[in-house]
């Protein structure tokens, strides 16, 4: 339900402001004239600014620009004002560009003739080419000759080729079939013996042709046997590949351990060769019995010639005669003794 009281007041109110808001209605029509003319004053205060007027005042048009389409000058144009500049401007230095100098013409030949050394140019080789054979026994104070039982040619590693056979520390033999039998025990280590060793055994092995065949055991108080890759039989071809095997495992063979010579030398005959090389330091100590050699000498029965080289450090060997089992040993097996002495001299 509506309340009258309310309604009255409402309508009392009303018909007070009606007569009072009368005098704030303006007609559209004075609205729109007065934005057209704030409109029309703003623009022609805008163009009397200076960047709006066509000649800045007093000026008589020089201030107007000239403007225009540029175009590139001839060449006569250019040499004129080259020439005028020229002739208004001070002379100038010359500079000259030190990354555009010409440097001094140098003659190829010198003053003064040199002697320069020849080359000798090596023959061409197909495949891996022979070992390098170490040149190290060229050195007296490494190996002596010995100065009981005569004087031996002392080896040199490069001796001349032995026709169907090869050397080894100056004892020459021919064979299809060679044992080289080398003592590694801690005792080589001594004066560089190991070290002479592995280097005549290259030496006597860049002898070899590809028709022979070696074997090479080092040894101590155990037996180290060589083994060829893709070889049934244990033993090397005289290739330059067979012996590239042989010299890149010499650097693990190192002096270690006693002497037994014995178990080494059995395991040579096994290979049936036609020659045995047995190079040790141990003559006196470790010495083969009477019964060993009589063993050797049974199982060689007389097929391989088994040649005995002693290293010493004195100028004669320690034992001598029937008492040394290395001559007694070679004697057996007709093969030859020889003594070395290895001592460095200081």
């Amino acid at each position: 339900m509506s309340n009258p009281s309310l309604e009255s007041s409402q309508t009392r109110l009303t018909d007070w402001l009606r007569p009072h808001l009368r005098w704030v209605t303006v007609p559209s029509w004075v609205l729109s004239a007065l934005f057209h003319g704030l409109v029309a004053g703003l623009i022609v205060l805008l163009s009397q600014l200076p960047s709006c007027q066509a000649d800045m005042a007093g000026d008589n048009g020089e201030a107007f620009r000239d403007v225009g389409i540029r175009t590139r000058p001839s060449a006569a144009e250019t040499e004129n004002e080259t020439e005028s500049e020229s002739e208004d401007s001070p002379a100038e230095l010359a500079y000259e560009n030190p990354l555009t100098a010409q440097e001094p013409v140098v003659e190829n030949s010198p003053p003064v003739a040199l002697e320069l050394p020849s080359m000798q140019l090596a023959p061409l080789t197909i495949g891996a080419g022979s070992i390098p054979i170490p040149k190290i026994l060229a050195n007296n104070d490494l190996l002596q000759p010995s100065e009981a039982g005569g004087t031996p040619t002392t080896s040199q590693g490069t001796g001349a080729p032995v026709s169907g056979g090869t050397s080894f520390l100056g004892i020459e033999d021919v064979g299809k079939r060679f044992a080289y039998v080398i003592d590694r025990s801690f005792s080589m280590d001594n004066d560089g013996a190991l070290q002479a060793a592995k280097a005549e055994l290259q030496a006597s092995l860049s002898r070899l042709n590809e028709t022979q065949q070696f074997q090479v055991i080092f040894y101590s108080g155990t037996v180290k046997l060589l083994e060829p890759r893709n070889s049934p039989n244990n033993m090397f071809w005289g290739t330059d590949a067979q012996r590239m095997q042989v010299s890149g495992r010499l650097r693990s063979i190192l002096a270690d351990g006693g002497t037994r010579h014995l178990p080494a030398i059995m395991k040579a005959l096994e290979g049936n060769p036609d020659v045995i090389y047995l190079l040790t330091d141990g003559a006196s100590e470790q010495a083969l019995s009477a019964a060993e050699l009589n063993q050797i000498k049974k199982r060689n029965h007389g097929g391989a010639r088994i040649h005995c080289i002693e290293f010493g450090r004195s100028q004669a060997p320690a034992l001598d005669g029937a008492g040394n089992f290395l001559r007694e040993l070679a004697k057996q097996n007709n093969g030859q003794y020889l003594y070395r002495n290895v001592k460095r001299t200081r």
